[in-house]
């Protein structure tokens, strides 16, 4: 909670007049077992909390400290920037006297508080992520632990399932029950951009009322642009895929291709119809592609004489570097082909890939079977087209 907190208020606090005059806010109580130690009273100020009180507790325990509000705003108290409790004040609906208590030990943990709305509203929420933290942290040490049987982990998966459905319950409890207060915000880290935006719509509609064109409001105003944007972008991704991906679809004949070799000679696809064609989309530069070249050559040698070939599309630039590459790799097959354009190759935009290696395997007729396939797979299906 408190990094997402620290993260939402990189945006410089904005000053709104609410109309109200300012509220001086006293906070007092008593923090066991912290006799001597100097608390603090912290206000965000572009990501960095800033000391705006301090006082060293007494003997007893007690100690006071004050501020002056205005508009809804967060802090903080505690001893260190680790272990706080988060408070929202507003001149409407804090006390002047504000009581607050903890164990110095663990404030976090421990601290109750009154007198502040939104702040009791904040403890709810810091109680069950205190909880939901810890269990989920025990299940997965179950799930880890080698003496659990498979019964028991599967029991123990449920069990996390089952705490992740009732945070997310409560989580969307305190949204619809908060959406108005800044307190609100104390959630936002646990959303879900690509499936939470009617909520993050919620909050900000809330704050759109209650803390209009603040920092708070305009950043959950500049989150959503950003959401929906990105929903937009996945959107033409995902229908650019589509058009990728049928280009070289399964069923269909194969786009033709016809590139020089090495010497300058056009070899065209279409040339080597009536045999099973791997084609082979690599570069002398790519790792992966030359780590599957002795996969293909077995294949090659394997079954050149049973109607298998392989033509191979180079994204090589350095004729030298793909000459050197073939001879290294011993691509013995005759048909080895590029324009020398990377990745500006016409073969990369009438295939449509955008990684290689990327295959395509074709029957006799030129009908696409089969594509991206390599190691065991590749070979698994070449032996059940050509095999003994």
């Amino acid at each position: 909670m408190k990094n997402y907190i620290l993260t939402l208020l990189m945006i410089s606090i904005t000053t709104v007049s609410f109309g109200r005059a300012p509220k001086k806010v006293e906070i007092k109580g008593i923090i066991e077992n912290a006799a001597g130690k100097t608390l603090y009273l912290n206000a965000f100020i572009n990501n960095t909390p800033v000391i705006i009180d301090s006082v060293v507790i007494k003997k007893n325990g007690k100690f006071r400290l004050a501020v002056n509000v205005v508009k809804p705003d967060f802090y903080s108290i505690g001893f260190s920037k680790q272990d706080y409790a988060l408070l929202v004040l507003d001149s409407a609906n804090t006390d002047e006297v504000i009581n607050f208590n903890a164990d110095g030990a663990k404030i976090m943990e421990t601290y109750s508080i009154s007198g502040s709305k939104d702040s009791e509203i904040v403890k709810t929420l810091v109680l069950h992520l205190s909880d939901h933290s810890k269990w989920k942290k025990e299940y997965a040490n179950n799930l880890k632990d080698p003496k659990f049987n498979p019964q028991q982990k599967a029991d123990t998966k449920r069990k996390l399932d089952s705490l992740d459905k009732n945070f997310i319950y409560k989580r969307d409890q305190f949204i619809n029950n908060n959406y108005k207060s800044i307190a609100v915000l104390t959630t936002m880290g646990y959303l879900n951009p690509q499936t939470d935006l009617a909520l993050y719509k919620k909050i900000e509609a809330g704050l759109a009322e209650s803390v209009p064109n603040t920092s708070y409001h305009l950043a959950v105003q500049t989150q959503i642009k950003q959401i929906e944007t990105q929903n937009e972008n996945r959107k033409k991704e995902a229908v650019e895929r589509e058009r990728l991906e049928q280009l070289s679809a399964i069923g269909s004949i194969a786009p033709e291709l016809n590139f020089p070799n090495p010497d300058g000679k056009i070899i065209t696809l279409e040339s080597l119809r009536g045999n099973y064609v791997l084609i082979d989309f690599w570069a002398s530069w790519c790792r992966p592609c030359r780590a599957e070249n002795p996969n293909v050559v077995k294949l090659y040698n394997e079954y050149k004489d049973k109607g298998f070939t392989v033509y191979s599309v180079s994204l090589d630039k350095d004729i030298n570097r793909w000459l050197s590459a073939i001879k290294q790799d011993n691509l013995y097959w005759p048909n080895h082909v590029s324009d020398l354009k990377q990745w500006k190759s016409e073969a990369v935009k009438i295939y449509g890939f955008t990684g290689i290696p990327f295959t395509v395997l074709i029957d006799k007729d030129g009908e696409i079977i089969a594509k991206n396939l390599r190691g065991a797979a590749l070979d698994k299906k070449i032996k059940e087209l050509l095999g003994d």
